[in-house]
């Protein structure tokens, strides 16, 4: 039986399929069903008690209210018996590019938004129960596979962990792998030292010096939601300032992207699936994070700071005081996500890797895009072995 992505008629209840050689029994939610495909996920993280946030109800649900118009979509149930095993959302991205060309996608999980628009998904996962992990991604595949529209399948900001099962299954998969730094905090309890004294000497010394010219600094942990939305319409102005007095339009000139984390930092607060931290320093909010709480990490997902010059150094001061409130509190890891900024460096003491896979489709396009490249290399090699021109 063909096992398309979505069925055409979005009302029709979903057929149940066995999908290639798995012992499960799969199931398909349409869009129009989400509330009954989000019910059954509910129940399954009640259940496993082990979900971490992007494979969380919390964040699809409101990831679905905000995009799920945007984004098509649809869901993958895994059974075996009536019990649910795994389930994910499946999305079909829009307007999505492979260089200069537009390219139809398929993507696992809360991804596939339009460039300038995406939640910028990391640690994303399915969730599924312990032990049915390569089944669920065989049957995953082989649901996919049927579908001839798409023409490129993308795991987005996937964790190196989790991406030995898709790699068992598409070897010959692009893999893009990004390090990713973070403060290892049960190293530093079972060493017996203060957070400062983990901290490289120059790092150290830098801390010290601006604590000290900064004097006294008003810390705050979001406790309530309606403290964290306060602190985050702060974020939002020092972040937008900052990128707008360099250009930029910053990441919440996107109305759907800014409504979209106006309600997660509300939920996730709220359900302990999120941090928001404020710094203040003479009256004035200078320092503003909103992590995740993925299984007891925390992600460094979003910030605003004070202008550098009139505050030197405050991105810095802000995610050391957040990471002392953060050890205290009892946090396994404090992880700076993917990027190049130096504060993750200096803040880290160990780093894993983020990994986006991508599987293209064999099809005349797609060889004709690689022959556009291979020539676009050799040409590059050619100009830069020529000799300068003379002046």
């Amino acid at each position: 039986m063909t096992l398309v992505a979505e069925p055409k008629s979005p009302t029709t209840s979903s057929p149940t399929h066995a999908v290639g050689q798995t012992s499960l029994r799969w199931h398909t939610f349409t869009s129009c069903e989400a509330t009954m495909a989000m019910s059954e996920w509910q129940d399954l993280a009640r259940r496993l008690q082990s979900a971490g946030l992007t494979d969380h109800p919390d964040w699809v649900s409101c990831w679905l209210k905000h995009y799920g118009k945007l984004v098509p979509h649809h869901f993958l149930a895994a059974f075996s018996g009536e019990e649910l095993r795994g389930i994910t959302l499946l999305t079909s991205g829009t307007g999505q590019r492979n260089g200069p060309f537009t390219v139809d996608t398929v993507h696992l999980g809360t991804a596939g938004e339009p460039t300038g628009h995406s939640v910028v998904v990391e640690y994303n996962r399915p969730l599924v129960e312990p032990g049915f992990e390569q089944e669920f991604a065989a049957g995953v595949w082989s649901h996919l596979n049927c579908d001839l529209r798409w023409e490129q399948l993308r795991l987005d900001g996937i964790h190196a962990e989790d991406l030995h099962v898709w790699q068992n299954l598409l070897p010959e998969a692009d893999i893009r792998r990004r390090e990713s730094c973070y403060f290892d905090f049960n190293a530093a309890r079972e060493s017996g030292k203060d957070l400062l004294s983990c901290l490289g000497s120059s790092t150290r010394s830098n801390i010290r010096r601006r604590l000290k010219k900064y004097g006294e600094l008003e810390t705050r942990w979001a406790e309530t939601g309606t403290e964290a939305a306060e602190y985050f319409e702060e974020l939002i102005e020092l972040h937008q300032a900052r990128w707008q007095s360099v250009g930029q339009p910053g990441a919440f000139a996107s109305k759907v992207f800014l409504d979209f984390q106006r309600d997660a930092v509300i939920r996730l607060v709220e359900s302990r699936r999120g941090v928001v931290f404020r710094v203040r320093h003479e009256g004035e909010t200078v320092g503003c994070l909103f992590l995740l709480n993925d299984r007891n990490r925390l992600l460094d997902y979003l910030s605003g700071f004070a202008d550098f010059q009139a505050k030197p150094s405050i991105g810095l001061v802000s995610h050391y005081l957040c990471m002392e409130a953060a050890l205290a509190r009892g946090f396994d890891d404090y992880d700076f996500l993917v990027g190049e900024k130096q504060h993750k460096q200096n803040l880290s003491n160990n780093a894993t890797e983020i990994c986006w896979l991508t599987w293209t489709r064999p099809s005349w396009k797609s060889r004709c895009i690689d022959g556009l490249r291979s020539a676009k290399r050799l040409i590059d090699r050619i100009r830069g072995k020529q000799p300068d021109s003379p002046n």
